[in-house]
Order: structure tokens, then C-alpha cells, then sequence
């Protein structure tokens, strides 16, 4: 019997400030982090998720991954701010397949940029509360700019990237991996350097999601202006 390599990602956050990656691995008592790294970026390399310094970036990435011995050239990754959008609409009851032929006009009056420039993706919720001729679908729209200068990012580092996500359902995902979900609603808030993303969850369905550009590094120059005064 031939045993093939168990196929395995490795997760790596793109931040304005730092890279991380966490390398998983599944065992009989479950999944265990087999690595993880963290190395800062220099300043402006990336403002705004929009990539300044590529090559700056592509070669932190190659450190990160050889300073924490990282083999695995198969990435998982996610990208928010304004380029992306994810908005939460009630469309007529359809099939997928008759949704797959309206979505792309539906999309239109709630996506502000050209629609040719933009890859759509959505998700059926289910029915709404309010009618059964309706139901709740989850839109989500990403500027084809900046998947490819992500993309291409990566390439740069001589990786794969097999996974391109949205930061807010990457933190959803990685919160349903690990703890057991309730009626209750569950606030997600994920505070980076220079953005802040937060999810609204109410069982297993995001109900309000919003990126907004504040973060630890805005905190901490109000700190130092208040402490000068």
C-alpha cells in the first residue's frame, strides 16, 4: 500500500505592520499547531491592504517561513478593507441555478465599484423572517486589482495560494473550529495596526460585518498626543 502526503495549508496573515504564519497539522487527538512565526514589515510596505512594496513583502515572507522552518508552499489567505465588500441581501426565492443568472444583476445597485472589475461570490442563508417568497443571501464582492496583487505576492515568495478568503469569515472560521456555537450572538473583533474588522454572529450565520480603518496604531498616537499635552 502506497501512503500519500496528507494534503495540509499553511495560514498566513498579511498585515500593514507584520506577517504571521501558523502551520496546522492533524493528529488522532485533533489538529495541533506545528509552527507558527510572526516578522515585522517595514512602514508603508502595505497601507490600506493595498501592497506598496511587493518585493519588500515577498522577501519577508521567505524569511518568515526559513526562520521557523516552514516547508509547506501552500497558503491560505484572506483580504479586507475597501476593496472588498460583504453585504448581507433578501432576493426572491430561487434555485442556486436561477440565482447564479440574477445575482450578477442584483449585485449592482450594492457593490460602488464598476462590475467589471469586481469577482462575486455568495452564500444562501436560508429563508428571511419576514416572508417564505423570500430569502437572505450573503454577498460578497473583492476587486479583481487586488487578488492579484495578492496572487502575485505570493508567487514573489515561491508560494502557492490556494485559499483566498475575507479576513472577517477567516476569524468566523477559525472561532467555529474551537469553541461550540450557541443561540446566542457572538461578537468577532479582530484590532490590527492600522484596521479593524468585526463580525456579528447570531448561531452560524454573520448578521453584520463592517471594516473599519482604526487600529492599534491609531490608539496609540492618541495615547502619545494626550500624554504630551
Amino acid at each position: 500500500m502506497i501512503f500519500g502526503k496528507t494534503p495540509s495549508l499553511v495560514g498566513l496573515d498579511i498585515g500593514s505592520s507584520a506577517l504571521k504564519a501558523g502551520e496546522i497539522t492533524a493528529t488522532k487527538k485533533g489538529f495541533a499547531l506545528k509552527n507558527f512565526g510572526m516578522i515585522s514589515i517595514a512602514p508603508g510596505a502595505i497601507e490600506e491592504g493595498n501592497i506598496n512594496d511587493p518585493e519588500n513583502v515577498a522577501d519577508s515572507i521567505r524569511q518568515l517561513f526559513e526562520a521557523n522552518n516552514i516547508k509547506e508552499k501552500n497558503i491560505a489567505i484572506s483580504i479586507g478593507g475597501y476593496s472588498v465588500i460583504v453585504k448581507k441581501i433578501d432576493v426572491q426565492t430561487a434555485t442556486e441555478e436561477q440565482l447564479q443568472e440574477t445575482i450578477r444583476q442584483e449585485a449592482e445597485q450594492y457593490i460602488p465599484f464598476d462590475i467589471s472589475e469586481v469577482n462575486i461570490d455568495y452564500q444562501i442563508l436560508g429563508e428571511t423572517e419576514t416572508g417564505s417568497d423570500q430569502m437572505s443571501v450573503i454577498l460578497v464582492a473583492a476587486k479583481k486589482e487586488i487578488i492579484s496583487e495578492y496572487i502575485n505576492l505570493v508567487q514573489m515568495a515561491g508560494l502557492n495560494a490556494c485559499i483566498i478568503d475575507v479576513d472577517a469569515f477567516a476569524l468566523q472560521n477559525i472561532f467555529e473550529a474551537n469553541y461550540e456555537l450557541t443561540d446566542k450572538n457572538v461578537v468577532l473583533i479582530d484590532i490590527g495596526a492600522n484596521k479593524t474588522s468585526l463580525n456579528i454572529l447570531k448561531s452560524h450565520s454573520s448578521v453584520f460585518m463592517r471594516d473599519v480603518s482604526m487600529g492599534c496604531s491609531q490608539i496609540n498616537q492618541k495615547i502619545i498626543s494626550l500624554l504630551m499635552i
